[in-house]
This record gives C-alpha cells, sequence and structure tokens, in this order.
C-alpha cells in the first residue's frame, strides 16, 4: 500500500454548457493539480481540515472535520479513461482530475473499511464516508452519466478525518489498522445510493 501523488486544488469557477445549450459557471474545488507524486516527491502539510494549499467549496458536501482529504485508489484511472474515450473526450487523465487529494496504490472499497485507520509517517488518518459523486463530477468528466457510472461500478474512493497531522509526501508506505466493526466502503456507499440520497443528472 503506498500513496502515489497528492493532489490540491484552489476553488475556481468550473464552466459548462446545460442540456438546453445555455453556458452557466458555477465555484468548485473538483480541480485537483498534482503537487507531490513518485516522481517528484514534495512534502505537503496536512491539518485538520485538510492538506496545505487545498480548498472546498459547498461545505455541506466537502470538508469540514469529517471530509477533511478525499482518497482515491490509483487502480480506478483505467475505467474512467476508457469512459471517457467511448466519448471522445481526451482519455489520459491526470492525477487530481477525479478531485481527490490522495492517490493510493493497494487499497479498494471492498477491503477498506468504515473507521479503519491509516499512518502514513506521522501523520494519521481515519476513514469517515464513502464519496457522492454529485453533478459538478459530471461536468468535470465531461459527459452526464459518469455519476451513475460511479454508482454502478462502486469505485467512489473515501473520506477521510485527520487524526494525527503532520507532513507527507507520495510514495509513502501505508501503515493499516483494521475496523472490524466497520461495514466496507462499498457496502456503505451501496447502502446510500440505494436510498437514493445521490443527485445525479
Amino acid at each position: 500500500m503506498k500513496l502515489i501523488a497528492i493532489c490540491t486544488g484552489l476553488v475556481v469557477p468550473l464552466v459548462y454548457r446545460t442540456a438546453a445549450g445555455d453556458i452557466r459557471t458555477e465555484a468548485s474545488g473538483i480541480n485537483k493539480q498534482a503537487v507531490s507524486t513518485i516522481e517528484k516527491p514534495e512534502p505537503v502539510e496536512v491539518r485538520k481540515l485538510g492538506l496545505e494549499g487545498d480548498e472546498q467549496c459547498n461545505l455541506s458536501v466537502h470538508g469540514g472535520l469529517d471530509k477533511a482529504v478525499y482518497m482515491l485508489p490509483s487502480e480506478h484511472y483505467p475505467f474512467w479513461e476508457e469512459r471517457r474515450s467511448e466519448k471522445n473526450l481526451d482519455g489520459k487523465l491526470p492525477w487530481g482530475f477525479l478531485g481527490e487529494n490522495l492517490v493510493v496504490e493497494g487499497l479498494d472499497e471492498q477491503t477498506v473499511h468504515i473507521g479503519d485507520e491509516f499512518e502514513l509517517g506521522e501523520v494519521r488518518l481515519r476513514v469517515t464516508e464513502p464519496r457522492e459523486p454529485c453533478h459538478k463530477f459530471a461536468i468535470r468528466m465531461g459527459y452526464s452519466a459518469a455519476p451513475k457510472q460511479m454508482v454502478q461500478q462502486g469505485n467512489s474512493g473515501w473520506y477521510l478525518r485527520v487524526i494525527q497531522s503532520g507532513t507527507i509526501h507520495a510514495g509513502m508506505e501505508i501503515q493499516r489498522f483494521i475496523n472490524p466493526q466497520g461495514k466496507s466502503v462499498l457496502n456503505a456507499f451501496r447502502m446510500r445510493t440505494q436510498k437514493g440520497q445521490m443527485d445525479l443528472l
């Protein structure tokens, strides 16, 4: 289990065209870029409310103590690259394109549980809940079916609470502490989506 990349981004305008052809703009923090990679492992400070240099826009959905950091398996990227290619969109995606802060290798929604904790050096993070896709994810991906596909695939990633702050960098090994009483992230995600608590296009 390894940290592949650290991604941050500021809140910026997200411009899109509606089904009726109108041009609209919404503020969003989904536009993340890698600031620490295996090739260039720059240190990034992890704070109680998130990563240094990162912003969240709608704090009712992202951010706060229980959603301070968003972690996503690197193994999900080929799926989304293929889906975009099918829509004649640029298939190759850079780390951070899906809105994640931490790109990891060797973890997934089936095996990670709510309440699991990860140690990366001095930093300790706790899994709190799965990410839920919204219409901004569809805008970012460039096609309206993307949120529905995340629901079908279950490749949501998960939010983290910062238990111990500190500094991390890409390439760090991840030590996992399992919460045997917790639901898997995938089961938690399925329960939410089956109840219809989604705002999908």
